[in-house]
Formats: structure tokens, C-alpha cells, sequence
């Protein structure tokens, strides 16, 4: 089970920062508020991330096929 958990861990942090910080903000946010506020919520989280030096280095690592380097910008 120790391996299980410590390769999921491996995958969640080869993941940018920006992003799993996002994730875990929507679901806390959505566990107290209705469907629609979350939607609401992810959108303003989404429009934020898409202006990120993460999105540009995750399009940028996939057209060069090499793993991206995030830096939580």
C-alpha cells in the first residue's frame, strides 16, 4: 500500500503547483457550496491559471515532447 500511495504522491507533484493548489481549493470550496457556486468557483480559478507561466510551459513541453518544468508562476 506504502508504494501505492507514495507513486500517487510522485504523480500529484510532477503536476504544476498552480494547478493542484487549484484542485484542492475547488473541491474544499465545493464540499460547503451548491453545484452552481462551484462551477462558479472553478471558472474564476480557470480564468486565473490560463494567465500562468505554468499554462505556457505546459503547451510549450508538450510541442518540444519533454516534461514540463514548473515554477508555481
Amino acid at each position: 500500500m506504502l508504494t501505492g500511495v507514495r507513486a500517487m504522491a510522485d504523480e500529484i507533484a510532477a503536476n504544476s503547483p498552480l494547478a493542484v493548489q487549484g484542485v484542492k481549493a475547488v473541491l474544499s470550496y465545493s464540499e460547503e457550496h451548491s453545484v452552481a457556486d462551484g462551477l462558479e468557483y472553478v471558472a474564476q480559478w480557470n480564468s486565473s491559471f490560463v494567465q500562468s507561466n505554468d499554462v505556457v510551459e505546459a503547451v510549450t513541453a508538450f510541442i518540444e515532447k519533454r516534461p514540463p518544468a514548473f515554477s508555481g508562476d
